[in-house]
């Protein structure tokens, strides 16, 4: 393709793309706020019924903060008909939100009699021995908010809303609550007794039939009574439930608070919130300036709206909304219908703004733009064909003159016309020819920095050989640390293996023989590779060989610990396993190793051992101690993490199931031949590949005849 044809497309291109992109940013964009200002109203929405429920929350805390004894005396005044301003506070203190209260009550627990109470009957209302009230106390939240009205009234600049609100709040609570019981009052004292009734005088013979006849007309009247007491009551539990279940599927809890008197709880203080009420405020005051339609899903999937024409406009957007609702949030299209929502976690409530989005418009704004883009576009292109001509000649000139260098004619030059981007484009052709010769110098030149390049890399290769050797001596003198034989011990095979990753690992095990017979084998596993986990290696081994036979191991391991921890070597820590063998007792004890494997004769089924514990230097730790019994033929396998965490070719690790297996199956061939298998188990999973950690494991065997301890 000719080159000016590529500047005619390149420019279509640069052109036409940016333009797409242009409109299409300003479509998605225009979306976009519609979406923000939405979800802008949503959290509004949230934000206002997060603060109606804060402000019953707080309400309910103040309550909480009122002495036991204030309480129960106020609802001692309550019942015996006196007022007590204690209840007006308790009201009044939820502020804002008094007028969301249905009822408010004070329920107190029946106290149990005492032991040394005397058997007379306690008075209604009251113990014998104390005065808690065994009756409820409903506090008159409707005369409560009547009294704040009444003082609303009398003060200046009062809010004529707020005056509207609790109106509206004492009619909907007075509205068919029922009156607080009313306890029975108790017989005066010094009041004479009763006189006893006068002797019957005979009376003339009576109609039993007729006597009959109205016994029976009372006895229906009785039942009829008694029916009518119990539907009444089922009506009103009834209505309790289902405001019950308004209130929860609303605000998602009940409100509810112990009161304690000397560490007893004396009594409950609830509070019934209007569900409805508090709907109903968040959507009414949603401001609606452009259509917008506040509405609500709650948790049974019931659509709230301000009226039924807004519940109607929702329900034909999409025959699923309120499903589509309450699946998802943020800002969602329903037509030309821009949705969003925000669902409170604990009651399940989802709160939403609907909004007509002028998408049609925006749709077509857009597409007008892009034309009238495209039509600028056009022109710009025959005016760019003439410009594209002129280029192509001087860039002619320019690919001759470049031919007749690569012939080998460096006095090629190019004639320059003008002093614009091909000007300088003919001047820096000219150029080149005379800066060839300095390139071949300068060619010299680099070769001759090569060969100094190469000089030092043969400096560093030494440096790097007697490295090696010094890491060799430090593996040479870490091996030396290791027992150079193993015990010969009469009541257990011995067998041990050991891989290093590096030349000088981290890996350690070691052996103890005592005077009265009892062998202790310690396996470790210091951090890291290298010199410095041979400087742990040694450090471990000095207080091993100092001490390992006259302590037990787990008091072994505190020491240890305390003194790794007084040298201050860093971040450097050393997982440590101690076994003690002393006749048939096996005592195991570990500061971060992994478990210890057991492998029963009788069985031929391997036991996991794991003990707590961190390394040496790490954290404080407590740690443990086991003992169990060892039978003849059981075997031991004490490792380090290198075998488990082995890796394959596809990065997964042996793990510790596989090596249990392992063991159970080899366990009950002799000790080297465990340990061959172990190896070879090992060479197989990681495919011959060298191990990544060290890999050490000692195997100990209970020989079938084992002297007495």
């Amino acid at each position: 393709m000719k080159i000016r044809t590529q500047l005619a497309v390149a420019f279509l291109l640069l052109a036409v793309v940016p333009l797409t992109g242009i409109v299409l940013y300003s479509y998605f964009s225009s979306l976009q706020a519609i979406r923000q200002e939405t979800e802008a109203q949503a959290r509004t929405m949230e934000a206002r019924m997060t603060s109606l429920k804060g402000e019953l929350g707080r309400g309910f805390e103040r309550i909480g903060d009122v002495p036991a004894s204030e309480l129960m005396t106020a609802a001692r005044s309550h019942q015996e008909g006196r007022p007590d301003p204690l209840f007006d506070r308790m009201v009044l203190g939820f502020g804002e939100a008094a007028p969301l209260l249905r009822s408010l009550e004070f329920v107190p627990v029946p106290p149990s009699p005492l032991p040394s109470a005397p058997p007379a009957p306690p008075a209604p209302g009251y113990h014998a021995e104390t005065p808690h009230l065994v009756e409820k106390v409903i506090i008159d939240v409707p005369g409560i908010l009547r009294q704040a009205r009444r003082a609303a009234e009398l003060a200046p600049e009062t809010d004529p809303h707020a005056l509207a609100a609790i109106d509206a709040a004492v009619e909907a609570l007075a509205e068919g609550e029922e009156a607080p019981p009313v306890p029975a009052e108790p017989p005066e004292a010094g009041l004479p007794a009763p006189a006893p009734p006068a002797p019957a005088i005979p009376s003339p013979p009576v109609d039993v039939e007729k006597i009959r006849k109205e016994v029976a007309k009372q006895m229906a009247e009785s039942r009829k009574a008694r029916a009518d007491a119990n539907a009444a009551e089922r009506e009103r539990q009834r209505i309790a439930r289902e405001r019950a279940r308004v209130e929860k599927l609303m605000i998602g809890r009940r409100l509810e608070m112990p009161v304690w008197e000397q560490g007893k709880v004396v009594g409950t203080v609830k509070a019934q919130i209007r569900g409805d009420e508090l709907l109903r405020r968040v959507l009414t005051r949603t401001p609606r300036n452009q259509g917008e339609i506040p509405f609500a899903v709650d948790a049974e999937g019931k659509l709230h709206t301000v009226d039924e024409v807004d519940r109607r406009k929702l329900e034909g957007l999409q025959s699923d909304f309120v499903l589509q609702v309450r699946t998802g949030t943020g800002a969602r299209a329903f037509g030309y219908w821009a949705v969003a929502t925000s669902k409170d976690s604990e009651s399940g409530l989802v709160l939403g703004i609907a909004r007509p989005a002028p998408l049609q418009v925006v749709r077509k704004a857009a597409a007008r733009n892009f034309a009238y883009g495209l039509g600028m576009i056009g022109l710009a292109l025959l005016g760019i064909l003439p410009l594209s001509t002129r280029m192509t000649r001087n860039l002619k000139m320019v690919t001759e003159g470049a031919d007749r260098i690569a012939q080998g004619d460096l006095d090629a030059r190019v004639p320059v016309r003008s002093r614009n981007e091909f000007g300088r484009l003919a001047l820096a052709f000219n150029r080149m020819a005379e800066d060839l010769k300095t390139h071949q110098e300068l060619l010299l030149e680099e070769e001759r920095l090569r060969r100094e390049r190469e000089m030092e890399q043969a400096l560093l290769q030494t440096e790097y050989d007697r490295k090696t050797r010094e890491l060799e001596e430090a593996r040479r003198f870490q091996l030396s640390l290791l027992p150079k034989s193993l015990p010969d011990h009469p009541g257990f095979e011995i067998a041990v293996s050991m891989r290093t990753a590096t030349e000088v690992g981290g890996d350690y095990y070691d052996f103890h023989l005592g005077e009265e017979g009892a062998l202790t084998v310690a396996v470790g596993d210091a951090t890291g590779h290298g010199a410095a986990a041979g400087t742990m290696v040694t450090v471990v081994k000095s207080l091993f060989s100092a001490d390992a036979g006259s302590s037990r191991p787990r008091e072994f391991l505190d020491q240890a610990a305390q003194a790794v921890k007084r040298m201050e070597l860093g971040r450097m820590a050393m997982g440590l396993c101690l076994a003690r063998l002393a006749g048939s007792a096996l005592t195991l004890s570990s500061a971060g190793m992994p478990p210890v494997f057991i492998r029963r004769q009788a069985s031929g089924e391997a036991e996991e051992i794991a003990l707590q514990g961190m390394p040496l230097g790490g954290l404080a730790s407590e740690y443990q101690e086991r003992s169990l019994e060892v039978e003849p033929g059981d075997t031991i396998l004490l490792m380090t993490d290198g075998l488990p965490e082995l890796q394959n070719g596809d990065g997964d690790p042996l793990g510790y199931p596989r090596v249990r297996s392992l063991f159970e199956s080899l366990g009950a061939k002799p000790p080297e031949e465990i340990i061959a298998g172990l190896g070879a188990a090992a060479d197989s999973w990681s495919g011959g590949q060298p191990p990544k950690d060290d890999i050490t494991f000692v195997v100990l065997r209970g020989r079938s005849t084992r002297p007495s301890a």
